[in-house]
């Protein structure tokens, strides 16, 4: 499922590059949905370490936290955002490579919050284009 992401991602880049307009992507990716006993999935230890992973990808851009690691504990962790994180990645980095430039490169990652208040994680972050011919 990864690598099919990553090419959705980049495929939707391609297109939207060729777009007149500007273009802001939003994902909504709720994270762990296992971090409550009591929540409707239950708890799960993945829970956790899967929203740090996540975390860590947006505060770095680091790809193995998100490929490796949060993918590796996604079936326990049951987040049904996973699958739009990593086709954001595939899109940023397409983006950077379109201008010769890596995906750290080419980008700025602000991580604002990541917290799991009721049963499942929620992340806020935003990505700005640190070279002038993404802007």
């Amino acid at each position: 499922m990864v690598t099919e992401m990553l090419k959705l991602g980049a495929d939707l880049y391609h297109w939207l590059d060729q777009l007149e307009e500007r273009v802001a992507v939003l994902i909504s990716a709720d994270l762990a949905h296992t971090h409550l006993k009591t929540g409707p999935y239950g708890y799960s230890n993945a829970s956790g370490p899967f929203d740090e992973a996540c975390g860590e990808w947006a505060e770095t851009l680091e790809p193995r936290p998100l490929l490796v690691r949060a993918a590796g504990l996604v079936d326990r962790a049951l987040s049904c955002g996973f699958t739009g994180l990593v086709m954001l990645h595939g899109l940023l980095e397409a983006a950077g490579q379109s201008v010769g430039l890596t995906l750290r490169e080419a980008w700025e990652p602000h991580l604002l919050a990541n917290y799991h208040p009721s049963y499942y994680g929620m992340m806020v972050a935003y990505f700005t284009p640190a070279s002038k011919t993404l802007s």
